[in-house]
């Protein structure tokens, strides 16, 4: 959320703390009960979606900077084995394959990273077992199996977080408008009446109704912000 976003919430949840506490007060007038009772799920609604709103995918995208590192390093070594198998039972198409520079995977596509991967591990599976006196075993394609098919998840899975958190922020906005309406167009003119059936309680609604300019860790209270209900009380 932004600053004025934030402000908004904080003012709805002080409104709803204010009515929780005072419900005897308000108790025999339900649609007003019921007013109370939309704004708290609201507020709980918004809750939820501020959380939704608020991961982050920055530890996901570490994770899988990491993971491409070993995909690539695990993927030079089986390369190069069988580039070198090839070679030596002098079979090109093979060799074709397997020959790839680590500048070159390193600076793939990730699709395409992956699909060389595969397409490697595929190649290099029939032959693993003249593969070890270059240096790669059925362990080492093991690992680059699991690898690449980790690798491969990882990027539609960071970009469902991103989806999400997106529509978790375009929800929010409708929430807090939902909120604001609710306030001004019912509980404002609901609560209107005890400004003379009980002054005492209702100042105290005005105050709970009023916004909290927060801005670099300060909080001023701004008679200006108050909204309808205040410019409804003078």
């Amino acid at each position: 959320m932004n600053r004025k976003e934030i402000n908004l919430s904080d003012m709805m949840q002080s409104v709803d703390e204010f009515l929780t506490n005072n419900a005897s007060l308000i108790q025999t007038q339900t649609p007003l009960v019921q007013a109370h009772t939309r704004l708290h799920a609201i507020n709980s609604d918004i809750f939820l979606l501020n959380q939704q709103q608020a991961i982050d995918t920055k530890g996901d995208t570490v994770i899988k900077g990491n993971q491409k590192k070993e995909l690539v390093q695990h993927l030079t070594k089986v390369a190069a084995a069988t580039a070198a198998h090839a070679a030596a039972i002098a079979d090109p198409k093979l060799k074709l394959t397997a020959t790839v520079s680590e500048w070159e995977l390193q600076n793939m596509r990730e699709n395409d990273l992956v699909v060389k991967a595969k397409t490697i591990y595929d190649a290099a599976l029939p032959v693993v077992s003249s593969l070890a006196t270059w240096g790669v075993t059925q362990a080492d394609l093991d690992t680059l199996n699991a690898d690449f098919t980790g690798f491969k998840q990882k990027t539609p899975a960071i970009r469902n977080i991103q989806v999400s958190s997106t529509q978790a922020t375009a929800n929010l906005k409708v929430k807090l408008k939902e909120g604001k309406t609710l306030l001004k167009e019912t509980i404002d003119a609901m609560m209107l009446p005890y400004k003379n059936l009980n002054p005492v309680f209702y100042g105290q609604y005005l105050d709970a109704r009023s916004i909290v300019e927060r801005a670099a860790g300060h909080a001023t209270k701004e008679a200006a912000s108050k909204d309808t209900a205040t410019s409804t009380a003078k």
